[in-house]
């Protein structure tokens, strides 16, 4: 963290200072007089050598994370959140990544905003939702519980990204579980 100001900034810097390859993050909150505000995030940075697919990346990517942001406003708001995040191998291809997660979350084919699913992953409890975003490289699902986000990354690998909110969330075998369908669900053997 490199600056905190509740409630109008918070910066976070990812890398060694000294380093060329860094990250940095600002998100600044400006109240309006009609009871909204505006929130402006700066980023800047790139951490690999490959900056242009790394940017093509992070622009498609802040677009499910803030419309992330619009659904926990709208849902979950004061709720807090348990965070779940896992990165595992996948396929490498696009066009076999999302056939892959559709079956693997029992889906019956290609998933459209305002979908009803049950996303019935091997060895977890059934989730009961809604498809509330879905992009070439994202799939989310909104439940009573949680924000289920399912992610492509530009280098072929495959994460979930999960914020649940339940009183009773074991986050670490909750993410042994997600770690566990991740690799049945790519398994190379």
């Amino acid at each position: 963290m490199t600056a905190w100001e509740p409630p109008r900034r918070f910066a976070y810097r990812a890398g060694s200072p000294e380093a060329a390859e860094f990250m940095a993050f600002e998100w600044l909150i400006q109240g309006r007089d009609d009871g909204t505000c505006v929130l402006r995030l700066v980023q800047s940075g790139v951490m690999g050598d490959d900056w242009e697919t790394e940017y093509d990346a992070l622009v498609n990517g802040w677009d499910m994370y803030l419309d992330q942001l619009a659904q926990y406003l709208r849902y979950f708001r004061g709720r807090p959140a348990t965070p779940i995040t896992v990165m595992g191998p996948g396929p490498g291809d696009a066009d076999q990544v999302w056939p892959a997660l559709t079956d693997g979350l029992g889906l019956d084919g290609p998933a459209t905003v305002g979908d009803k699913v049950r996303l019935t992953p091997q060895g977890l409890a059934p989730i009961e939702g809604v498809v509330d975003y879905v992009a070439p490289d994202f799939l989310g699902v909104r439940a009573d519980d949680g924000l289920y986000r399912f992610i492509r990354g530009f280098d072929g690998s495959v994460a979930v990204g999960h914020h649940l909110y339940a009183d009773d969330v074991d986050a670490r075998r909750t993410e042994q579980a997600w770690q566990a369908w991740l690799g049945r669900l790519f398994d190379a053997g």
